[in-house]
């Protein structure tokens, strides 16, 4: 498994990428009411209806996801020239994807799923569409679409969010694979059609298992098969041949997930991630931005795949087709009780915390920061950060590494490693992060991370903490918090001494 730490860093460098999203464009119509008898024009419930609302669908979800986690989304497709489509500019809109390469058809509606539900229960599905192949001057205004974001600044990614109706031709495929990767673009293709050759070429592709076992039959009927491990291997297999791709991702819901990349034996398996299913909708276009944003930011096939699953499984647990902000996922990665390695994903560097600052504030999360060398950790240290983490919603301590602390302390300190000591803290409830410092004080933490509140305890004034300048500066605020008498590193260090 890869090391949690090094996941929570993707996220943070997951939200510098940009995202090219073409495909089917769907706009989903939630429709909740109350069910208290039945019609007696025909055997079905009665729905009072109470709320409606729209969400994005299809291509439009995936971008959806890609700009909720706050990376850059470029949605590309064809919509209707009727309201749905204003509203799917305004959804557009509200989450900060770009929209300017949508465009609008004559004949061909916006593509609607209306769901009527009493509760959590979905009662009946109403679709609106038309599949019509895209013509040839519709397919070249993606591709200029496309060739001007690839001139653009920037770590980058094709999404393929085909839905099979229409707008993701054979024709435009290649074209859009070809030019990808002419430019050393990755492309993530969610696949409709059996038919790979339309997809050979993609970095990664992203099928379900209903998806995956119609490929097996299409191409491998009469293989035999004995069990579900060897089915799935099969497919794998099979998908990857077709698709000439460099990785096959395959969803398999309460199965996890499986991976198979080009050049290796077999695939590999990784765990459901999932505590609680309340809709699987759109659990797909979620993974498939995750995937698309990690192979942005250059990470490898098994953190992109291990970073998707985790999304899959918590965009699960909510109800319809949903989103994911960074907050979320950085609070599963910090939360896995599975996560139990001396690599804690609480435990990030330096490089990580100007992103982070921004993650969580705009989130609209309350940041406090304090710092320390925390040798021996004693209950004074455990009051401080319980009192500090209160004041906000996330505490990051800063941590003095060996030699910062050698240069304060002298060369007999400290009694535990950096790793052991950041290890330790970030096993505490109260902390969230902990980074670590090489400097004689964490002024520069201070100043990338921007924090609302910094904190330090014992016999301090605001005018000697360093960094209070910069946080009274943006409207943040000091804390002094009182340490527990009796408690200290260095007392504890000068008992041990002398009880040798």
């Amino acid at each position: 498994m890869q090391k949690p730490s090094t996941l929570t860093q993707l996220v943070l460098e997951m939200q510098t990428s940009s995202v090219f999203v073409v495909g089917d464009v769907v706009l989903d119509c939630y429709i909740h009411g109350s069910v208290s008898r039945l019609s007696p024009e025909a055997p079905v419930p009665v729905v009072l209806e109470g709320e409606r609302r729209y969400v994005l669908g299809g291509a439009a979800n995936v971008a959806a996801n890609v700009a909720s986690l706050g990376a850059r989304a470029v949605l590309c497709g064809r919509v209707g020239r009727d309201s749905d489509a204003g509203q799917v500019r305004e959804l557009c809109h509200s989450y900060n994807i770009e929209s300017h390469a949508l465009f609008e058809s004559d004949s061909i509606p916006t593509i609607r799923k209306t769901r009527v539900l009493a509760g959590y229960q979905q009662l009946v599905r109403v679709d609106r569409e038309k599949v019509a192949p895209l013509n040839s001057g519709e397919e070249q205004k993606i591709v200029l679409h496309f060739e001007r974001y690839l001139a653009e600044p920037g770590a980058k990614a094709l999404v393929l969010s085909d839905y099979g109706k229409g707008v993701l031709t054979h024709h435009l495929c290649r074209r859009l694979i070809d030019t990808a990767r002419a430019h050393k673009v990755p492309v993530i293709t969610d696949p409709k059609s059996s038919d790979l050759s339309r997809y050979q070429g993609t970095t990664i592709i992203k099928p379900n298992l209903k998806e995956g076992r119609a490929v097996l039959h299409h191409w491998d009927a009469s293989l035999s098969i004995h069990h579900f491990d060897e089915e799935v291997d099969a497919i794998c297999e099979t998908i990857a041949r077709q698709s000439t791709a460099d990785a096959v991702v395959l969803s398999l819901s309460e199965h996890g997930v499986a991976l198979k990349v080009a050049g290796q034996t077999g695939s590999q398996r990784f765990a459901s991630r999932a505590l609680q299913v309340a809709d699987v909708s759109g659990a797909g276009d979620t993974m498939v931005a995750f995937l698309a944003m990690a192979a942005a930011s250059r990470a490898s096939m098994q953190s992109a795949t291990e970073i998707a699953n985790v999304a899959a499984a918590l965009v699960c647990a909510k109800l319809g087709t949903a989103v994911l902000n960074s907050s979320e996922v950085l609070q599963a990665l910090t939360s896995d009780p599975t996560a139990r390695t001396s690599h804690s994903p609480k435990i990030l560097t330096a490089e990580n915390l100007p992103v982070l600052g921004q993650t969580l504030r705009r989130n609209q999360r309350r940041i406090v920061f304090t710092n320390g060398c925390f040798d021996l950790l004693h209950m004074g240290h455990v009051d401080l950060l319980e009192r500090a983490r209160a004041l906000g919603d996330v505490l990051i301590v800063g941590l003095n590494t060996d030699a910062s602390i050698r240069r304060l302390k002298g060369a007999e300190r400290p009694v535990q490693t950096f790793e052991s000591r950041a290890r330790v803290l970030a096993g505490l409830a109260a902390v969230d992060f902990v980074i670590g410092f090489e400097q004689d004080t964490p002024v520069e933490l201070i100043r990338a991370l921007n924090p609302h509140v910094l904190v330090k305890g014992g016999d301090y004034s605001v005018q000697t903490v360093v960094g209070a300048e910069l946080v009274l500066a943006t409207g943040g605020k000091v804390e002094i918090l009182p340490l527990v008498p009796g408690h200290s590193t260095t007392g504890l260090v000068d008992k041990a001494r002398t009880s040798v």
